[in-house]
């Protein structure tokens, strides 16, 4: 750090000068620690000048979740959601990939779930399935996949209700089909097996559309 001081000169005259004074170590580390939270602020409420982001939002992500949603069914799907973690994933897990040790086939991927009708889902959701089933060319013994279906609360319309928003949110996640099952849909399918009595199997599965 430069100061000024002034000499005495020949003449009687006082001339500055100029001499070099160390800038103290505790003002470089309060410079820094200043420069570190000014730029850890900004990361966190600058937005990185994008125009779209202003108070009280942080970020580009942090806006849009804040946004109403576009997706009329986003709620429906969220329930089948809540559902099929509640009922189906200590078989199929949580991702999907399924549980092969126990027999219990993956969604991802599979030609059940992509299949172009809902009815052959719906109808295993309601009453379950028994003995083996062939997913992507592998033989799975599945043993007995319970009537999740028919033992979930309510009357036979909420029933349909809760069964169309399972197969809407595994279709969607685990098959990225569009569009939900309408629960109408699934009332009138299981309509139509009411009389069927014990679980189903593969070929029975495969008879429906």
């Amino acid at each position: 750090m430069k100061t000024e001081t002034s000499q005495p000169t020949g003449t009687g005259e006082i001339e500055p000068t100029v001499t070099m004074t160390a800038i103290p170590v505790w003002l470089m580390a309060l410079l820094f620690v200043l420069l570190f939270f000014g730029a850890w602020y900004f990361d966190l409420y600058g937005g990185w000048f994008d125009a779209r982001v202003y108070a009280p939002y942080r970020s580009v992500p942090d806006l849009a979740r804040y946004q109403p949603n576009s997706d009329p069914d986003a709620n429906f799907v969220a329930f089948g959601k809540k559902l099929y973690s509640e009922n189906c994933a200590v078989c199929h897990m949580e991702t999907g990939v399924g549980n092969p040790a126990n027999g219990c086939p993956p969604l991802i991927d599979s030609e059940w779930v992509h299949h172009e009708a809902p009815d052959r889902m719906i109808m295993l959701i309601s009453r379950g399935l028994t003995g083996p089933i062939t997913v992507n060319g592998k033989v799975y013994n599945t043993g007995t996949m319970l009537a999740v279906g028919d033992s979930l609360p309510g009357d036979e319309k909420e029933k349909s209700a809760k069964i169309a928003a399972i197969a809407s949110y595994v279709r969607r996640h685990f098959g990225e089909l569009p569009g939900v099952v309408k629960p109408d849909h699934a009332e009138a399918v299981r309509a139509g097996i009411k009389d069927h009595s014990g679980y189903f199997t593969a070929e029975d599965l495969m008879k429906a559309p």
